[in-house]
């Protein structure tokens, strides 16, 4: 199922079997896969939008036959109202594509079977900006004329617009005003309420992504996770931004100087044996010296909510950190 791509040249060949009208405009040489274009055209029939390969898209309203190839976006996808054709096998593990659809990686899309997706005849491909393997994909289908976007939501405001953009090709504004404007509302009155309620100095908090071993286990920034973001819009300090050391893995040296308020661990894997491995580095001497370790303030997220994208619970993954901040309900 994972073959290697087949040359371009199979690309070209298959075009010319497609019927659907789409177009590309082609990126700048060194596109800022952070600052495209935020404006989306709609007509009666079509869509424009630049995805984050700074590439200019118009695609047909209603495509019969999507590829999704990553399953946070089939998520917003079938959200959004949009029917699957071809996928990964993790979009039909999480449950947003059914048993029967063409795959094309069994898992959750580092490769992709390019002669298998081409066969497909896909009038409308979806593809993640962080998994090179799709990104070279869509710019050799682009360049065969197949739209071929290319995404990466990192916050809810990336969110927002992804949901934008697939809500009009959908034609279903009702559900990108519940699931998207509502949401926004949601989120910004809960961020007020955290400025209100944060009237001390800024909570010193630690932020790791956790595996089952210490070469898995690490700290991460706001540059490289998005609960990370949330809690530093919450009201939190990282001291990983100010320990660069720490993202390498654990110094415990640096944490020991920093004292942070509270421990939050995202899990990576299964997670009953991820805790398992947290709590046995938890009982240690050294981190036991640790206020937060000390007074029960390490909490472990649900991977529903913080490993995967929350999409449309992101006002959800927000009070749930939001109750263990402040130790309220908003």
């Amino acid at each position: 199922m994972n073959a290697s791509p087949k040359p371009l040249l199979l690309i070209f060949f298959f075009l010319f079997t497609f019927t659907a009208l789409t177009a590309c405009t082609a990126a700048p040489e060194n596109p800022d896969a952070s600052a495209t274009d935020t404006a989306i055209t709609v007509t009666d029939t079509a869509v424009t939008f630049t995805d984050n390969a700074g590439v200019t898209h118009t695609v047909n309203k209603h495509p019969q036959t999507t590829a999704v190839l990553f399953s946070s976006f089939a998520d917003i996808w079938t959200t959004a109202g949009g029917n699957i054709s071809v996928t990964v096998g993790e979009s039909v593990e999480r449950g947003f594509a059914a048993h029967g659809v063409t795959l094309v990686d069994d898992r959750a899309g580092k490769t992709v079977n390019t002669e298998l997706l081409i066969a497909a005849k896909p009038d409308f491909v979806i593809c993640s900006a962080d998994i090179p393997a799709q990104a070279e994909c869509a710019a050799g289908l682009c360049e065969a004329g197949i739209a071929a976007a290319v995404f990466r939501v990192e916050t809810f405001d990336d969110y927002l617009r992804v949901l934008e953009i697939f809500c009009a090709l959908n034609e279903t504004p009702d559900i990108y005003e519940t699931c998207g404007i509502q949401i926004k509302e949601q989120i910004d009155g809960l961020l007020s309420a955290a400025a209100e309620n944060n009237t001390v100095p800024e909570k010193r908090i630690l932020f790791l992504r956790a595996g089952t071993s210490a070469k898995a286990t690490k700290a991460k920034t706001a540059d490289d996770h998005f609960a990370a973001v949330m809690l530093e819009e919450l009201g939190c300090h990282n001291i990983a931004d100010d320990a660069p050391v720490l993202l390498d893995g654990l110094s415990i040296e640096e944490i020991i100087t920093e004292n942070p308020d509270a421990v939050f661990i995202s899990m990576m894997g299964e997670e009953a044996a991820v805790r398992s491995y947290m709590d046995g580095v938890l009982r240690l001497d050294t981190w036991q010296t640790l206020d937060a370790v000390r007074d029960g303030r390490v909490y472990y997220l649900p991977k529903d909510l913080f490993q995967f994208k929350p999409n449309a619970r992101w006002y959800e993954a927000y009070r749930y950190l939001y109750e263990l901040l402040y130790d309220a309900t908003p």
